[in-house]
């Protein structure tokens, strides 16, 4: 039974680089070549692992946010094939009473059906030519690649089936494992099954919902019974008592409905504080309350001590683990600890033009040309009135540079007053309310009122406060924030050329004519000589990301054109092997505004010295109006 392919991730389609092809092909030298080479990083799947990850918990926990999140994480920075299973669309599809056997089967088929068909790029290494072939003779690097031969795929039907087609497509070479073995599908395959419900009443009871102690064991055994799809499974129950995130995630979910224009509109002051209507809520209780009284959380009686689980309590302010061993299980968890709901505000700017982008040249360490400085300055200007004030109101932000000095240099400027935490809308500095009750009832409508009419209330008695854009010595007898206090990152540095640095284009069309081909057909996978290649950047920027996605507060973020398109490209949820086209201009500031459940909102902001007013030598001239400028 084929899978709707539409909400699978792009994930690791190849085993290798493109650039690396010409080294596996066979020579006089080297008339075995390996077929594969090892796995790196960012092409690395998830080590082989099939996993089911099952998200459960009480209506409107943000069960649908989590799954995209994921799904975009796992893909964009561990080449993992991923794909989303709406329960409640699965179980349309599948057109039985709720919570039969039929929907339960059918759903089963379309995870087995995803999790079987396999490309066998990894699996190379295991078919080789026969003895006595001939095929130890070099091949012509000249000729084009036979129309007849191409990858085995894993496909529905006998094991018979499968060894015809392996052998009709391999012709003269020996398959050392045979098609149906699952030592070939779980070659680098690391395929995640995300299985969540958008309308949590409407699924109950059905089997995947794991709603029961009873559904879980279900699902549980059904998994573990398939010993050739070798898939594991875990629960992620998301918890959420604070009223403040029940609402945010209520609010997201209705401009969601809207459509991606209602989203953009919503992307100012809207997304953090529009008003829900009351009949909204009302309902929202009701049905939350009818669900909760026939919801079975995950027992920690001992009871299901034998499952993996992950109970994420508040978005991280506590996460519990259960049976989480291994990669996969700890990259989740980890992740899981750090995302939250909170609207996040990401502005993305490269250094000012360096002395190196005047000349042309790659990489290297230096210092900003008089248009990079300029920009440095107007950077300066523009930080405190567009970022240290949101929607009219101080709020804490933070900056990131890299350790070269083109980044530092552009970030020179930009002050760091010292604030007391009293003058914030509220002690961390972003516009929540005080967490209220216990994780251990997840209650929806706690005691003292609905919470909307509490954080209404609170929202209208707001004062802006005081602008402190210069330090204040008076201020160290209470607790304090330095805005923009600068973080210096290396994993922030610009791709490292390798032989290549200090050299221009041009320069290494002439000396490496071939380095120059291998790089224009596969920008993405391409490593200088001695150097990096954007996948090596992804590794280095892995960890930063958790980083990234943990902070509430706005985040100014000064870096280097390959690095900032692959920021980009996540945060805006393209594509990865797209990031090596995304344009990051000099002197412009890219604003990107996203909460996991609609989509990014970005806006641009030239702060120039522009291109036109830019001399070749990267002075000013002062004589030329700048087009399209933004008001500092």
């Amino acid at each position: 039974m084929a899978s709707d392919a539409r909400s699978t991730s792009p994930g690791a389609q190849h085993a290798y680089v493109q650039s690396q092809s010409h080294l596996l092909k066979a020579t006089s030298d080297n008339p075995l070549p390996t077929a594969v080479p090892p796995p790196i990083a960012a092409v690395a799947g998830l080590l082989g692992v099939r996993h089911v990850l099952c998200l459960i918990g009480l209506p409107e926990r943000g069960k649908p946010f989590i799954a995209q999140r994921l799904s975009k994480y796992l893909s964009f920075f561990h080449g993992a094939e991923v794909k989303l299973f709406d329960v409640n669309e699965v179980m349309d599809r599948a057109g039985g009473p709720p919570g039969s056997d039929h929907n339960a089967m059918f759903m089963f088929e379309e995870i087995k059906a995803f999790m079987n068909a396999t490309s066998s790029a990894a699996d190379r290494n295991m078919t080789v030519p026969r003895a006595g072939s001939g095929r130890s003779a070099p091949a012509s690097s000249s000729s084009p690649p036979s129309p007849e031969v191409r990858p085995v795929v894993v496909r529905e039907g006998s094991a018979e089936v499968q060894l015809a087609e392996s052998l009709a497509t391999h012709g003269e070479e020996e398959l050392l494992v045979h098609p149906s073995d699952r030592r070939r599908k779980n070659v680098d395959s690391g395929k995640v099954a995300i299985l969540f419900a958008n309308d949590t009443f409407a699924c109950f009871k059905e089997k995947w919902s794991g709603t029961s102690k009873e559904r879980r064991r279900w699902a549980s055994e059904t998994l573990a019974k398939d010993r050739a799809l070798g898939a594991k499974l875990i629960f992620i129950e998301v918890i959420v008592d604070r009223a403040d995130i029940l609402e945010a995630n209520l609010r997201a979910r209705e401009r969601a409905k809207n459509g991606p224009t209602a989203s953009r509109e919503s992307a100012g002051p809207a997304m953090y504080e529009d008003e829900l209507p009351d009949e909204c809520l009302r309902e929202f209780e009701d049905r939350a309350r009818r669900f909760q009284r026939i919801y079975v959380s995950m027992q920690e009686d001992g009871s299901e001590d034998d499952l993996s689980y992950i109970k994420l309590i508040n978005y991280g302010d506590k996460v519990v683990t259960n049976r989480m061993h291994g990669y996969l299980r700890m990259r989740i968890a980890q992740f899981l600890s750090v995302i939250h709901p909170t609207p996040h505000v990401i502005y993305l700017s490269r250094h000012g033009q360096s002395e190196y982008n005047v000349l042309g040249k790659l990489g290297g360490n230096p210092p900003l040309s008089p248009a990079g400085q300029e920009y440095a300055r107007r950077l300066a200007q523009w930080v405190p009135r567009h970022i240290f004030y949101q929607h009219g109101v101080l709020t804490k932000c933070r900056l990131w540079t890299s350790s070269l000095q083109r980044t530092i240099l552009t970030a020179t400027h930009i002050p760091h007053p010292i604030v007391p935490a009293s003058s914030f809308d509220s002690p961390d500095g972003i516009s929540s309310p005080p967490r209220r009750g216990s994780h251990e009832t997840d209650a929806a409508t706690p005691s003292g009122g609905t919470p909307s009419h509490r954080f209404r209330s609170r929202q209208r008695s707001r004062q802006l406060p005081p602008r402190y854009l210069q330090g204040d010595e008076g201020v160290l007898n209470e607790p304090v924030w330095e805005q923009m206090s600068p973080r210096v990152y290396r994993n922030l540095d610009e791709i490292f050329a390798g032989e290549c640095e200090g050299m221009t284009y041009e320069e290494i069309k002439k000396i490496a004519p071939s380095e120059a081909t291998l790089r224009s057909m596969d920008k993405i996978g391409y490593r200088y000589p001695r150097g990096e290649s954007y996948l090596d950047i992804l590794a280095r920027l892995d960890p930063l990301v958790h980083e990234l996605e943990s902070y509430h507060e706005p985040l100014l973020l000064v870096s280097h054109q390959a690095v900032l398109r692959l920021l980009y490209s996540y945060l805006m949820g393209k594509p990865r092997h797209q990031a090596p086209k995304v344009e990051i201009p000099l002197h412009t500031v890219i604003r990107i505004t996203y909460d996991g459940w609609n989509p990014p909102y970005e806006e641009r902001f030239v702060l120039g010295p522009t291109a036109k007013g830019i001399r070749n030598d990267g002075t000013i001239d002062e004589g030329v109006l700048e087009d399209g400028q933004t008001n500092l």
